[in-house]
């Protein structure tokens, strides 16, 4: 990992791209969802789960350990799902929304870091990011 991803431009870079592929991916799953998709439309996952993958594995590798965690499970929970035999595309988009919400707290906390403020101070904190542990 190069000493530019590890910067909070890098970090925020990565997780900007996490987010658009991960966007990419749900509209994705939202469409096979209303055509009732079936196995034929899981190699069509799986390749656009790529680019999400590349993200999250610089992602991972930048952030302290106490920060990638809950991004790590979400990740293999997603990457689970798609690998299932009959993959519930309920629990694919569950699982999608909850490590989008992950990346999406990591944002907020580092823009707010940028700007000089302590997230686990900031009493407009959102919720959900306290619930995910960060």
């Amino acid at each position: 990992m190069s000493r530019e991803e590890e910067s909070p431009a890098g970090l925020f870079r990565l997780l900007l791209g996490a987010r658009a592929a991960l966007n990419v991916f749900r509209t994705t799953l939202q469409v096979a969802r209303e055509q009732a998709m079936g196995m034929d439309r899981r190699p069509e996952l799986l390749a656009l789960w790529l680019p999400c993958q590349r993200y999250l594995d610089g992602l991972l590798d930048a952030l302290p350990s106490h920060l990638s965690g809950p991004v790590r499970l979400l990740r293999q929970e997603v990457e689970d799902g798609l690998l299932d035999n009959l993959p519930s595309l309920p629990a694919l988009a569950d699982a999608l929304d909850a490590l989008d919400q992950a990346c999406e707290s990591l944002l907020t906390d580092l823009v707010w870091r940028a700007d000089g403020v302590d997230p686990n101070r900031c009493p407009t904190r959102n919720r959900r990011s306290d619930e995910a542990g960060f």
